[in-house]
């Protein structure tokens, strides 16, 4: 329960912050009772986030149960909460507005006694902490513990190893001189210890180090059983102990060292290395702390010593790495064949019978080394029929998922559990989105943002706080960089289905969403009171299930709506009263959607009528807005309403004439504007001052527009400006005098237009500016126009 409970508790934070900053002088409220609310939810939170820095042996009991009724209290208050501002807002009398009040003075101080009854608690398990803290040994090992510091001895598989072994060899038996560090990474499971261990144990490399020792890193190391371990085996090899110490006996070694102090370790593991050439293998490293504190102990004597490591995490590999990591990719087709087959049948040839199935096995486990082994070990203990087979690739997910083969799935499940507090709701997040999506970062962001996700650190933007957030599951191997744009910059990324497996099954476990499709005929369990709500559309044309969708209109505590299906949406959203996240398409009777105050983020592909435009407005909260206008009917600037929290604004097809640019400049808040396909029509468009003070993105596609007289001044934040199928003749020379503008992209525009562009180009070096990146697609260049 740890993601549901810490992501109620920021959620119902950030709620409180903002009534208690932001909320309209029409509201009635007593400051006092959400102030003291809020005291003990920022309180809840930062002991949530101190349990969750404990080690996981010194967690004291109780957690689940503790993390259940923090989230009920949490989502209780919530509601309660939200639903007396909101009905204030759309109260229509004093009555109404009394009856409010009334209704509230008497759910808050039930809220209260249940969050007052939490924090005794907290407070005990926060005494139990701190006990914990004081009595933790300076140094502390365990017989248990002791072999996780040994190198494997497992006889793994090296199926589709032979080019990465092959590179690992030429790097570590290379003719550098030097002291070089090495490093392998990859996801969980994806066979770096096994590679490194294939390596380690090569005749090439053991007869080339006289000393080879492997220790593995976990996120909670100890550096005194990591200096233990290394000297242990040089002090076996120098025949300062007996061989047999090295497994039995190594509990004493453990006893005879005690009197020694961490650093006179090291220094005697340095003695033992110095002047003799070796390889040391640090096997899953999660942070480069660990190395930062242990190189001291490994001398540079300039005789091809070299240091291996293993890690998840791509920014560990890097900081470490001498030279460029060794990456570990997925499996091809024919690899994972062949892998699955080594392990079903051991040497023996498949039936020819089962030859197709087990293709089709094997491509379902996404090149994965560790699910294609959990299965080959299923499938060699079960039938070799073709019922068999095909009922495993009908289950394949299943499969992984049953009580004999938690294996795959628990070994993945490590990176989840060993991911921060603040990283997990975010991760379990991923399981919103179908199977095999390209997931666009910025979307991602946004929706992370209306969620309440996001902790806030003044005086950094919430923004740049979650693309953090993104980076670092992208270190962790957790996410996966599908696209970037021609400056570097991410621009989507998706989740291996095997991870999103793992989603699933944390967030179903925890409660934390709930994925349907309106024509399952199963509805899942507990979805009333669900805060997330998926709907994916259904690849089969069934006839929708009545029943799951009275269900989704009684969903009335969802805050979270992602919806993939066109028809449902202006049918359920209406009775979501109090949804902070909506993405949403093609919605064509939007007019209840219009009273959702609530609503913070990502409204997007709607087609709306000219009185929906109007009371647009009404959406105080929204940042993000796509507005396909596809009609033929006259619209006028006076049909437009945008609310100021707008950061994001597409327009298309809206055909308003250039001078009502003034409505959309002049957002406070606006920071990207996509104009497509006539959103505004005529020759000329002169901006005026003050307007479009924030915006740092511009593109504009299939205008008649012809002249641009834009000054320094109209566009002072923009850094970006992409043009496309545009009948300009060329671009005004004060752009150059924009410090900020780092990128202009050119398709189909007049070879008058490219030239313009390097005129800016010239005028920016000329003033001291940074240099400009110029994209154009020259082979599309228009001259006919």
């Amino acid at each position: 329960m740890a993601a549901t409970a810490y992501a109620a508790v920021v959620s119902l934070r950030r709620v409180l912050e903002d009534i208690l900053h932001h909320a309209p002088k029409r509201i009635l409220l007593d400051p006092q009772h959400f102030q003291s609310l809020l005291q003990k939810i920022t309180s809840f939170q930062h002991f949530l986030e101190d349990y969750d820095a404990l080690p996981i042996t010194s967690k004291p009991e109780a957690e689940d149960e503790l993390e259940g009724q923090l989230a009920k209290a949490c989502y209780a208050a919530e509601d309660i909460i939200e639903s007396f501002v909101l009905d204030q807002i759309l109260a229509s009398s004093q009555v109404q507005v009394d009856r409010i009040l009334t209704r509230f003075s008497q759910d808050f101080p039930k809220v209260m006694q249940d969050v007052d009854f939490i924090e005794k608690k907290v407070m005990k398990i926060k005494g139990k902490m701190e006990v914990v803290k004081d009595q933790q040994p300076v140094s502390s090992l365990h017989a248990d513990g002791l072999s996780r510091r040994l190198a494997p001895t497992a006889n793994d598989t090296t199926t589709g190893l032979d080019s990465h072994l092959l590179q690992l060899k030429e790097r570590l038996v290379g003719d550098e001189p030097k002291l070089q560090m090495v490093s392998i990474v990859g996801m969980g499971g994806i066979g770096k210890t096994t590679l490194a261990r294939t390596v380690y144990d090569h005749p090439l490399i053991v007869e080339s180090f006289e000393i080879r020792a492997w220790v593995t890193i976990s996120q909670e190391y100890d550096m005194r059983e990591i200096l233990l371990a290394l000297l242990h085996v040089t002090e076996i090899l120098f025949g300062k102990r007996k061989q047999e110490d090295s497994a039995n006996n190594f509990v004493k070694f453990v006893e005879i060292m005690s009197k020694h102090s961490d650093e006179q370790l090291g220094e005697q593991l340095r003695k033992n290395l110095y002047g003799r050439r070796y390889l040391i293998v640090m096997d899953d490293m999660w942070s480069t702390k660990v190395w930062d504190e242990v190189r001291k102990y490994f001398p540079d004597t300039s005789n091809k010593s070299r240091i291996l490591i293993t890690t998840r995490l791509s920014n560990v590999a890097v900081n470490f790495d001498s030279d460029a990591p060794h990456e570990m990719d997925f499996l091809d087709e024919d690899k994972s064949w062949n892998l699955l087959c080594e392990k079903v049948f051991l040497g023996e040839v498949c039936p020819p019978e089962l030859e197709e199935i087990g293709k089709q096995i094997a491509k379902s486990c996404k090149g994965l080394p560790l699910a294609l082994v959990v299965i080959g070990g299923l499938l060699a203990k079960s039938q070799r029929t073709i019922v068999q087979w095909k009922y495993v690739a009908e289950n394949l997910v299943s499969v992984i998922n049953l009580g004999n083969h938690e294996q795959c799935l628990k070994i993945l499940s490590l990176s989840y559990s060993h991911l921060p507090i603040h990283l997990k709701p975010c991760f379990l997040y991923m399981a919103t989105f179908p199977e095999d999506r390209e997931i666009r970062m910025s979307r991602l962001i946004k929706l992370w943002i209306g969620e309440g996700f996001i902790n806030p650190i003044v005086p950094r933007s919430l923004e740049d706080i979650a693309l953090e957030y993104l980076k670092e599951l992208i270190d962790r191997n957790l996410l996966i960089v599908q696209r970037q744009g021609a400056l570097g910059k991410m621009k989507s990324c998706t989740i291996h289905d095997l991870l999103r497996d793992l989603c699933l099954r944390e967030a179903h476990k925890e409660n934390f969403l709930c994925i349907t499709k309106v024509y399952d005929v199963d509805i899942p369990p507990n979805i009333e009171n669900t805060r997330r709500l998926g709907i994916h559309r259904s690849t089969k044309h069934y006839r929708y299930n009545p029943q799951v969708l009275n269900t989704l209109r009684s969903a009335l505590s969802t805050r979270s709506l992602v919806c993939e299906s066109e028809w449902i949406s202006p049918w359920l959203v209406p009775c979501l009263k109090l949804l902070r996240v909506l993405n949403v398409h093609d919605v064509y009777s939007p007019e209840d959607i219009i009273q959702l105050v609530n609503s913070r983020n990502d409204l997007g592909g709607l087609k709306l009528s000219s009185y929906c435009l109007k009371n647009l407005s009404n959406l105080g909260k929204l940042e993000s807005l796509i507005l396909d206008i596809n009609w033929r009917g006259e619209i006028s600037v006076g049909d437009f309403g945008f609310p100021h929290s707008l950061k994001k604004l597409s327009l298309r097809g809206c055909g308003l004439p250039w001078e009502d640019m003034r409505i959309v400049g002049s957002l406070p808040k606006l920071e990207m504007l996509r104009l497509y396909d006539g959103a505004f029509v005529g020759n000329v468009w002169n901006p005026s001052e003050g307007e479009f003070a924030r915006l740092k993105l511009l593109q504009i596609r299939s205008t008649d527009l012809k002249y641009w007289g834009a000054e320094n001044t109209h566009f002072p934040s923009l850094e970006h400006l992409a043009l496309s199928f545009v009948y300009l003749q060329e671009l005004p020379l004060a752009l150059a005098e924009i410090h900020t503008l780092r990128s202009i992209e050119l398709d189909h525009c007049k070879q008058s237009v490219v030239d313009s562009v390097e005129q800016i180009r010239e005028e920016r070096e000329s003033l001291g500016y940074e240099d400009l990146h110029i994209q154009v697609s020259k082979e599309r260049l228009w001259d006919g126009f």
